[in-house]
């Protein structure tokens, strides 16, 4: 496995601090691989309590925004469809089960503050940051601007297509946005479908082929930073540190599938590695090319043996 095999070059110390905002039950799978290698920081306010530490992991018990104070978050029935916005209940009541999913059931007061504040007041820097919280993710990375002008590598952050809360940032504010600040949209994760009403109660047919019934509502939005602006940092920085935060940025391409641009960025950091790791990594990157063609190979072999029965 790929990313068992890079693990293996790491420094003993190496660490990668994911902020995780909107965490409600614990970091996703894909980061299950690489947990010993992984301080969380993990921000729900639904958690309660004071801020404490879990094993690696230290759980926030506070919503973030773009400034501190208060905020009210509304608890819709749906509990993941909670969120600091009102549900756009007209919209909504057009698709299946979603018009009940969002009914206001219960608030909660919870104080607001600031990634950036949080990260300067624990000494923490931040590599990741995934951010879900129902519309206000334009907000929540408005208050985190100087982790991403200087040391977010990565960003998941959910982008939803149409209206679901009232004054909520879209997908086409928040794109716009992450360009500003050098990050490029890299992949989008887990479309989210609506199902239109009717009284027919048509759901699913089966027609269409590679579509699906249903109109994009949402999906998670995969931005890594700019080329140029991570070789930027790379150049300011001491040879040890540059070959930490090369090791960084690898490590969350690969655990985000994406071995292509991990070993392009090995080609154009591998002079900030020591020799031996150096070595390691080339070794790696070549395996995986050499499997993806016997894989390729394989295909093709099937296919015709499949044409030929």
């Amino acid at each position: 496995m790929a990313l068992v095999a890079f693990t293996n070059a790491l420094p003993a110390d190496f660490r990668l601090t994911v902020a995780d905002v909107g965490s409600a039950g614990g970091l996703q799978g894909r980061w299950r691989a690489v947990r010993p290698w992984i301080e969380a920081m993990l921000f729900e306010p639904r958690e309660g309590g004071a801020v404490r530490r879990e094993g690696q992991d230290t759980i926030y018990p506070t919503a973030l925004g773009a400034a501190p104070g208060r905020a009210t978050l509304n608890i819709t029935a749906l509990a993941n469809m909670s969120s600091t916005l009102t549900p756009n209940a007209a919209l909504l009541a057009g698709f299946r089960k979603k018009g009940e999913d969002v009914e206001i059931v219960d608030h909660l007061e919870m104080a607001v503050d600031t990634l950036d504040r949080i990260c300067a007041k624990d000494g923490r820097l931040v590599d990741a940051i995934k951010v879900d919280t129902q519309g206000s993710e334009l907000t929540i990375l408005d208050g985190a601007e100087q982790a991403l002008a200087e040391t977010v590598l990565l960003a998941e952050v959910e982008l939803s297509f149409l209206p679901r809360y009232h004054d909520q940032a879209l997908a086409e504010d928040v794109l716009p946005y992450m360009a500003a600040r050098g990050f490029d949209l890299i992949e989008l994760h887990r479309p989210k479908r609506y199902r239109a009403k009717n009284r027919s109660n048509v759901v699913s047919p089966g027609m269409g082929g590679d579509q699906k019934s249903g109109r994009v509502a949402y999906a998670d939005g995969i931005f890594f930073i700019r080329e140029d602006r991570l070789l930027g940092r790379l150049a300011a920085m001491s040879a040890n540190e540059a070959e930490t935060a090369s090791l960084k940025a690898m490590l969350l391409l690969l655990i985000y599938a994406k071995p292509d641009m991990a070993a392009r960025l090995f080609d154009l950091a591998s002079d900030y590695f020591e020799p031996a790791r150096r070595g390691e990594l080339e070794a790696l990157f070549r395996s995986l090319a050499r499997r993806s063609i016997g894989e390729k190979v394989a295909r093709r072999i099937s296919k015709f043996l499949g044409r030929r029965a």
